[in-house]
């Protein structure tokens, strides 16, 4: 069982990840292979791996905007806490990571840039969310269904009736709709760059609908104009 990450937000690593995706916890005073045996992970892999957790912190990395000796520091302290030694290969291994990297990821943002660019903004004010368990009675501007129930996006007009019919409906809300060109199924990093600067701007997206080449997110009321402005800027028209 993987171990969740405290309240700093740094995993301990008497968890480790192994080859396999899975965890196993490990004595705090044992070393941190992610493999008992002959097999034992590097240093510049427990990094790589380290910070795959860590998304924000990689983009920091490969992006050149952190103090690298400063998190070299940071990482030999949490990683390898008895040994200052591993300071030199930490740092060389963010080094080596934000060099291998930024060809890929040039390319990467020129893909996502392009479809963003050719996308359209489109926005609908007073939607609410309803939860239940089967069809809702009204008609919908979207829906999802999952085993716990169907969520349903509606006019909301339909409040009150819902309300009445047992549905948990939650009110003021805001549907902002991104529409994109078709390369949008075939470039990976969309969804996560609109989501990353939404986010960035301590915005929750309660709802994220995806269908065919159109996002659908719902925000609350009083983060809608900032959530239009951000997507805005991503399509270059902010």
């Amino acid at each position: 069982m993987a171990t969740s990450p405290p309240a700093g937000g740094l995993l301990p690593f008497s968890a480790h990840e192994t080859g396999f995706g899975m965890a196993m916890r490990l004595p705090m005073d044992s070393p941190p292979p992610f493999f008992r045996g002959d097999k034992m992970a590097t240093t510049a892999n427990m990094i790589r791996l380290y910070l795959k957790r860590r998304p924000q912190l990689l983009s920091m990395v490969n992006n050149g905007l952190c103090n690298y000796s400063a998190l070299a520091r940071r990482l030999q302290r949490e990683i390898f806490p008895n040994k200052k030694s591993e300071f030199a290969a930490i740092k060389a291994a963010l080094l080596r990571m934000a060099h291998d990297t930024r060809t890929t990821d040039v390319d990467w943002e020129k893909g996502v840039e392009r479809v963003l660019r050719a996308s359209t903004v489109e926005i609908r004010s007073d939607v609410c969310v309803v939860s239940s368990k089967s069809g809702i009675g009204v008609p919908v501007i979207a829906t999802s269904n999952s085993k716990s129930g169907v969520m349903s996006v509606a006019d909301a007009s339909y409040s009150q009736q819902l309300k009445k019919k047992g549905a948990g409906v939650i009110e003021d809300l805001t549907l902002i709709i991104l529409c994109s060109p078709r390369d949008l199924q075939d470039t990976p990093g969309c969804v996560s760059v609109i989501l990353n600067a939404i986010a960035a701007e301590g915005i929750n997206v309660l709802e994220f609908i995806s269908c065919h080449t159109d996002t659908l997110m719902i925000v609350r009321n009083a983060d809608a104009v900032r959530v239009y402005g951000i997507l805005n800027g991503l399509i270059g028209k902010g």
